[in-house]
């Protein structure tokens, strides 16, 4: 048997990222591993510059991600005020205002995609020793030291997440003991057609099975993340399908 750690991540917006080039934020239609680790840093309080906690997490939790709700994607024309970068550099403001006053105002302006009202459970489990444990994370996440937010600090969650350990003998086994869709979420409507099962992103299943009908394997740029730099080292995910019934 395997501990996993179950929680919810339910926002009326959220946005889980994507390789950013020029104005275009996109987001993806699963959280990614790195934003979840992020809440999980979050929760016990680490800080962006705190890098060798941040790799502990990497090297210690495996994440899978269950899609309950695909929720619908928007675009958000964004516009804000700023300045030159190098008028940034020689003056190092240290608040807004000051960023405001030390150059030429620009208008800078991005499209960012948005998730409406997705749905995911997320499956945590250890692969290393070092790290903080599923029971002390599910702590964590009940009383997060730093608030938790669906990838931008004004997405926040709409339902609380409800950190729980339980044991399965595989990762589908683990899903199945979250319901899917909680009643009081109106979109419950949105569910997969019946025998189709539910998507499941997730991190390679070592010493176990994973219970899932296996559907492909993808490339995502969102492993070992260097919180300080932004950047992110690239990692192979696999998806598969958890059957409504049991596991595939």
């Amino acid at each position: 048997m395997t501990q996993f750690l179950l929680a919810t991540l339910y926002a009326p917006l959220a946005s889980w990222g994507d390789i950013a080039v020029g104005e275009v934020r996109n987001s993806w239609d699963t959280p990614s591993r790195s934003a979840v680790l992020g809440l999980v840093a979050a929760a016990l309080g680490l800080r962006r510059d705190e890098q060798e906690a941040h790799a502990t997490l990497d090297r210690t939790l495996a994440v899978a991600v269950r899609v309950d709700l695909t929720g619908i994607a928007m675009v958000d024309y964004h516009t804000a005020q700023s300045v030159s970068a190098a008028a940034v550099k020689k003056h190092k403001p240290a608040s807004r205002r000051e960023l405001l006053a030390c150059g030429e105002p620009e208008t800078m302006l991005s499209r960012r995609t948005l998730r409406n009202e997705a749905l995911y459970t997320v499956a945590l489990w250890m692969v290393g020793e070092g790290g903080a444990s599923l029971e002390s994370i599910a702590a964590a996440i009940r009383a997060p030291t730093f608030t938790l937010y669906a990838g931008r600090k004004a997405n926040v969650f709409a339902l609380p997440l409800h950190p729980t350990v339980v044991e399965g003998d595989t990762l589908a086994a683990a899903l199945l003991q979250r319901v899917a869709v909680p009643p009081v979420i109106a979109g419950a409507l949105r569910i997969p057609r019946d025998g189709m099962g539910r998507q499941v992103a997730h991190d390679a299943c070592v010493g176990f099975a994973s219970g899932l009908t296996p559907l492909l394997e993808v490339s995502r740029r969102d492993a070992a993340p260097h919180r300080g730099r932004w950047q992110f080292a690239e990692r192979t995910m696999h998806i598969g399908v958890l059957q409504e019934g049991g596991d595939a």
